[in-house]
């Protein structure tokens, strides 16, 4: 059994005897409640369907980790507890990645099984082609991340940063036993195991999970299971903040909401603190990293791109700032040991006296930091404003354009629901931007353009603007730049 995998199995054992009948998920949609004890029964059907499938690699061959494929479920976060109690290393995978990809991420990565339900009908082999799974020593948990490239790549934490992770959330959160949470994002994603498989592990905090996202049937599963915590992503609170399941709700329970995963206009904070008595509170984290910032303050002053202060145990830094710009560095103990693949670690990089980095294009992990492609800066208050990321600098005429910038203005032009200003190449040396616009019928062309030229230099003006019915957007929130 791995270091960080015994010590997660033993936490929930330990919750588990002293109070087994406790509800630990209830899954609203299959109408199924699982309590401690069912939820360990289903943990050791994953083990054993582990077992059954045949002895473990060589080391010569591949590593111990097995990919879990499963829809937000009892079985899904039973499958993560069976791989900690039979010594493997979990790889969540999201269950709405086609057959393709989902093989396509294993065989890259030589992960030879995937799990797919927690009571064994299913435990896949998968040929593996090329080189095996290299993994650092103690890794506990292996998270998927796009990077900067939109390749999926792997990262490795050991028991030791699960813990600090989970510990920082909760500490800065002031996320308890008692709360319950009200799940509408994936489990596999890395904002939806820290702040639910993780808290349900360590500290007892039972999961809602919701399959209908209608505002209707999200508000009435809140309101039942008396849910105290909602994890969410900003499309989704504006969803819920114009609903008519908004209009005089009822939700006492409710006392933390939580946003991440893109940026949270202000406006639709506004509308849902409005219609529900609790102000939505940004959380701005990285897959190698875990937590970073949060809106400990929740005033409401908070403008667009300020994703709040570093979490208890979290020091944040502006690498290489320029006039009070600078990539965003994290310093925690949450911090994946490396990126890997199918192949030993990413080949160690020199940077200066931090010692050794792993890479990933435009991100590095080191000992104890990680390197992000975040520009931000950080004002009087201590606290993060994100303006854009490295990679999306547009060179407008020899000028540098963040088009997060440019975005804010827009989004902050009433009737405005979303918002991505792009780079569209003019020449072999310039860029001019785009701006492509989710809104009322009452916003046109003339009015952002005048938006744009009351707030911003000539030169950070889209030189056109486009209107669609939505952005493409992943399941954690996340703009699809690549698909735009």
């Amino acid at each position: 059994m791995t270091a960080g995998g015994s010590r997660f199995a033993a936490a929930f054992e330990h919750l588990r005897r002293a109070s087994g009948d406790s509800m630990a998920v209830l899954d609203v949609g299959a109408e199924r409640a699982a309590t401690r004890d069912q939820l360990a029964r289903l943990a050791e059907s994953a083990a054993e369907a582990l077992a059954r499938s045949g002895a473990p690699p060589s080391p010569a061959r591949t590593a111990t980790a097995v990919a879990i494929r499963i829809p937000n479920s009892a079985e899904l976060i039973a499958a993560v507890f069976g791989c900690w109690a039979a010594g493997r290393v979990p790889l969540p995978l999201d269950a709405e990645l086609a057959d393709a990809e989902a093989g396509g991420i294993c065989r890259r990565l030589g992960v030879a099984r995937v799990l797919s339900d927690a009571g064994g009908a299913r435990c896949a082999e998968l040929p593996v082609d090329g080189a095996a799974l290299a993994l650092p020593p103690d890794t506990a948990l292996l998270k998927l991340t796009s990077g900067t490239t939109g390749e999926p790549r792997a990262v490795a934490l050991t028991g030791d940063a699960l813990s600090a992770g989970v510990a920082q959330i909760a500490s800065t959160m002031g996320i308890e036993a008692g709360d319950r949470n009200l799940v509408p994002i994936p489990l596999a994603h890395s904002y939806g195991f820290d702040n639910v498989v993780l808290t349900l592990g360590t500290l007892g905090c039972p999961a809602v999970l919701v399959r209908d996202m209608t505002p209707q049937s999200l508000v009435a599963a809140g309101r039942a299971a008396r849910a105290t915590v909602l994890p969410a992503v900003p499309f989704l609170l504006d969803v819920l903040s114009r609903s008519r399941a908004a209009a005089g709700a009822l939700w006492p329970e409710l006392r933390l909401v939580i946003s991440a995963g893109a940026p949270l206009p202000a406006e639709t904070r506004e509308r849902f603190a409005s219609a529900f008595g609790v102000r939505p509170r940004t959380f701005y984290g990285a897959t190698e990293c875990g937590g970073i910032a949060f809106d400990r303050e929740g005033a409401g002053d908070a403008p667009d791109g300020c994703v709040g202060s570093a979490l208890d145990g979290v020091a944040i830094e502006l690498d290489e700032a320029d006039d009070g710009v600078g990539r965003v560095r994290v310093r925690s103990r949450s911090t994946a040991t490396a990126y890997v693949s199918g192949a030993p670690p990413a080949d160690a990089t020199a940077t200066g006296d931090d010692g050794d980095a792993a890479r990933d294009a435009d991100t590095a992990i080191g000992p104890g930091w990680f390197l992000t492609a975040d520009l931000a800066r950080i004002d009087e208050r201590g606290r993060l404003h994100l303006v854009g990321r490295a990679g999306d600098v547009v060179n407008v005429g020899g000028r540098k354009v963040f088009p997060a910038e440019v975005e804010r203005v827009i989004r902050a032009i009433p009737g405005v629901r979303d918002v991505a200003v792009v780079g569209v190449a003019r020449s072999a040396v310039a860029d001019a931007l785009r701006a492509v616009v989710v809104a009322d019928g009452e916003v046109d062309r003339e009015r952002v353009v005048r938006a744009c030229e009351a707030a911003l230099a000539r030169y950070k003006v889209p030189r056109s603007v486009e209107f669609r019915a939505d952005l493409p957007r992943n399941a954690r929130g996340k703009l699809d730049r690549r698909a735009l």
